[in-house]
C-alpha cells in the first residue's frame, strides 16, 4: 500500500449551489496528480453524483457534509461524509440509485454504507 502524500478537505454546506466547489475541487486535485483529462472528467462526474445523492436525501440535522481527497502515488481516494450528523442517504435503498451505476462505472472502487456512513470512491491513475 502506498504512503499518502497530501490531503485535501472540503467542507460545503447542504446547497446544490456548492456541487460545482466540489466538482472543481476534484478536478484541480485529479489534475494535479497527473490524471488525464478523460479522467479528470470522470471523477467530476463521479463526485457531482455523490453531492446529489447527499443534497436529496440528507436528514437528521445535517446541513454540511466534508469531502476528504486523499492523494497517493497510484490513486486518489475521495471520501464523503456527514459533519456533525449521520448521512442518512447512505441507508435502505441506495442500491437502486442511478447514481450509484453512474460512479461505478466511473470509479475503479465504490464503498457504499460503511461503518462510518460515508460513501469512498477511488480512481488509479492509469487504469
Amino acid at each position: 500500500m502506498s504512503n499518502i502524500s497530501d490531503k485535501v478537505m472540503l467542507v460545503l454546506p447542504l446547497k446544490t449551489e456548492f456541487v460545482s466547489t466540489a466538482r472543481l475541487t476534484a478536478s484541480s486535485v485529479a489534475a494535479r496528480m497527473g490524471f488525464n483529462i478523460d479522467e479528470v472528467e470522470d471523477i467530476k462526474v463521479a463526485v457531482s453524483e455523490v453531492c446529489n445523492i447527499i443534497l436529496s436525501r440528507a436528514g437528521n440535522g445535517l446541513v454540511q457534509f466534508k469531502i476528504s481527497f486523499e492523494m497517493y502515488k497510484d490513486r486518489l481516494e475521495m471520501t464523503f461524509t456527514g459533519e456533525d450528523a449521520e448521512l442518512q442517504c447512505f441507508e435502505g435503498t441506495l442500491e437502486n440509485e442511478y447514481g450509484i451505476y453512474i460512479m461505478k462505472a466511473l470509479m475503479d472502487s465504490v464503498e457504499l454504507c460503511n461503518d462510518n456512513h460515508s460513501i469512498v470512491m477511488t480512481k488509479r491513475i492509469g487504469e
